[in-house]
């Protein structure tokens, strides 16, 4: 009876581990969604344009493109632990000064610093959370990372005018609630027993495991099949410029990527709000609460989907499939892309705005769904474990400059081509998402890393994984 408690309280502990790390993005996503839901307190404060607290955003994804581009050398060399601890504690102070700025300078440095404090903690974070969590549940795990993402976006909302009046009250909030997970991370969490068995350490990594498998066996085994995979010198960029295969590999994901981006998944929640006051000015309409700068009404709509999107793609990714999720969301926002060309074809003055805005909310859910399952599952999954910081940095670098390129180009070509033609292109991009999840990107849901890994260097191919 003692034994058989035992082996439950290990089963659980990983568990534990994994949503203590993922607990650590809602500083990050309260951050975000505090920027957003009070810009008309920074406004009023700092005597700006409305339009110039958009460029806040950007300052964030700039900060967490200098993040990522800086951080592959460091996860590698200092571990993936205390790089997310590092970028928590960066997030938070750097939340509790944005919070407080006396200065629109100071704010803006801040930002960036979240910003960079973001990026170095997605990569760790991804990194640490698919190489602790077992098969069977993998996905499930990763996508918790934006489930609190999400979650922390919500709270922010929810608190806006709470966050509006007393600064100073969140920021003891959020640090009396920060600082005792980060000192149980620090006291408890494990480094990656396939960070130590890269770093020469396979004691230490087989008591980790020991620690995260019900079985000793079976962690013997799975540190078996890590230590294969990390014979070799070549690490990182080293492994891009000599393996043709790991070339390959980041090649696909990053066109991945581009057209995940380019289907419209984050331009179009991004901005939503715009969308809606362009149609509503097309056909002579004005939905309620539109007369004012932000409706908050749309947005706080958009952040609880966005939140129920990422249970749901948590909740279905291990059972449906990670491949299939994905396939899935893809299909349904080249639907909805149809729906919105429709619409904005017949222009009905009655009924078209808030069918409009309904497709454009169902659109950010599936579209958050994509994204999730992408980004903190697919990704470092097939990624092999020399090559998986390296990998990372360089796909995630190509988000943040997407999403960025996505902001920038979005008023011009709505101004100069029309919203049509962007909707027409949008549908054009999700087409050849589909047929690139189809053919060229396996199903992973139930395998292990290193058996994919193998199976790709061997076969020299990301569907022979299909095959096994």
């Amino acid at each position: 009876m003692r034994q058989s408690s035992t082996n439950n309280q290990t089963k659980y502990q990983v568990y534990i581990y994994i949503l203590t790390v993922a607990v650590m993005c809602t500083i990050f996503g309260f951050n975000l969604g505090a920027l957003i839901s009070t810009k008309l307190r920074l406004v009023n404060i700092f005597m700006l344009e409305i339009y110039d607290i958009d460029s806040m955003i950007n300052t964030f994804l700039l900060g967490s493109f200098v993040g990522s581009f800086l951080c592959g050398r460091l996860i590698a060399q200092t571990g993936r632990l205390q790089s997310i601890l590092g970028a928590f504690i960066i997030g938070v102070l750097g939340h509790s000064t944005s919070a407080m700025s006396p200065t629109f300078s100071t704010l803006f440095i801040s930002e960036f610093a979240v910003g960079a404090a973001f990026g170095i903690y997605l990569l760790a974070a991804t990194c640490y959370v698919v190489e602790l969590a077992p098969a069977s549940s993998r996905g499930m795990c990763s996508t918790l990372i934006g489930v609190f993402f999400c979650f922390g976006l919500l709270i922010a909302f929810l608190l806006r005018n709470v966050i509006a009046h007393s600064n100073i009250m969140v920021v003891s909030t959020v640090i009396v609630f920060c600082i005792p997970v980060l000192l149980y991370a620090y006291a408890r969490l494990p480094e990656s027993p396939r960070y130590l068995s890269l770093s020469e350490s396979s004691d230490r990594a087989l008591s980790v495991l020991i620690k995260l498998r019900n079985k000793n066996s079976e962690a013997a085994r799975e540190l078996a099949a890590i230590n294969e995979c990390v014979l070799g010198e070549d690490r990182g960029i080293n492994l891009f410029f000599k393996s043709s295969v790991y070339r390959s590999v980041i090649w696909i994901l990053l066109s991945t990527a581009l057209l995940i981006f380019f289907q419209g998944c984050a331009i179009i929640p991004l901005m939503t709000s715009e969308l809606c006051k362009i149609y509503n000015a097309a056909v002579g309409s004005l939905m309620p609460h539109e007369r004012y700068e932000l409706n908050y009404i749309l947005i706080g709509s958009i952040f609880i989907g966005i939140l129920l999107a990422s249970i749901l793609s948590s909740y279905l990714v291990d059972k449906v499939g990670h491949k299939a999720v994905m396939l899935g969301a893809c299909t349904f926002n080249e639907v909805l892309l149809l729906s919105l060309f429709i619409l904005l074809s017949l222009m009905n003055r009655q009924f078209g705005p808030y069918a409009f805005a309904f497709v454009l909310l169902l659109f950010s859910f599936s579209s958050v769904i994509l994204l999730n399952v992408f980004i903190t599952t697919l990704l470092p999954e097939l990624l092999p474990l020399k090559g998986r910081e390296f990998g990372l940095s360089v796909c995630l670098i190509t988000c943040y400059a997407a999403i960025m390129l996505c902001m920038y180009l979005f008023s011009r070509t709505m101004h100069n081509l029309g919203i049509q033609f962007m909707i027409s292109f949008f549908v054009i991009i999700g087409a050849i998402l589909y047929v690139v999840l189809k053919v060229v990107i396996p199903e992973t849901k139930d395998q292990m890393l290193e058996q994919m890994e193998n199976t790709i260097f061997n076969e020299r191919s990301l569907k022979a994984i299909d095959k096994k």
